[in-house]
């Protein structure tokens, strides 16, 4: 499962939803955290401090040239399908990982957008962190 920097936030800072992501966890799923949702989700001050421990427990998944060209091949399918504001670049390399490494989920805020992303891979979910509330 990859995780975006809002469902990374809410995660960590909510005990309800840690449950969830250890119960998951404990089905042997696996967290990714792109290394760029770690940088839109820090801030470099104490409040860092949950999402530290997440990192510690799961570490983060550097993003390499060919999952940086996918997340923008990604991108600009997504932008050229509709003609709204283009996904975020860190929502493109989220899903650029989720495809890349054959993730079968991803955990975030903006399911919109990571849905018109993941547009042409329907086998990899979507969900938001209170599907993680058990």
């Amino acid at each position: 499962m990859v995780i975006d920097s809002g469902a990374l936030d809410l995660v960590a800072n909510d005990a309800l939803r840690r449950a969830g992501l250890r119960a998951l966890a404990a089905q042997e799923w696996s967290l990714i955290i792109p290394t760029a949702t770690l940088a839109e989700a820090v801030t470099g001050t104490r409040r860092d401090a949950a999402i530290d421990h997440l990192v510690a427990r799961n570490g983060t998944r550097t993003t390499n040239e060919a999952t940086a060209r996918r997340a923008g091949a990604m991108r600009h399918t997504a932008l050229r399908a509709q003609s709204r504001r283009p996904p975020s670049a860190v929502d493109a390399i989220v899903a650029a990982h989720a495809v890349v490494d054959e993730a079968s989920m991803v955990l975030t805020t903006d399911r919109p957008d990571l849905r018109r992303l993941l547009a042409d891979h329907p086998a990899i979910g979507v969900v938001g962190p209170d599907d993680l509330r058990l």
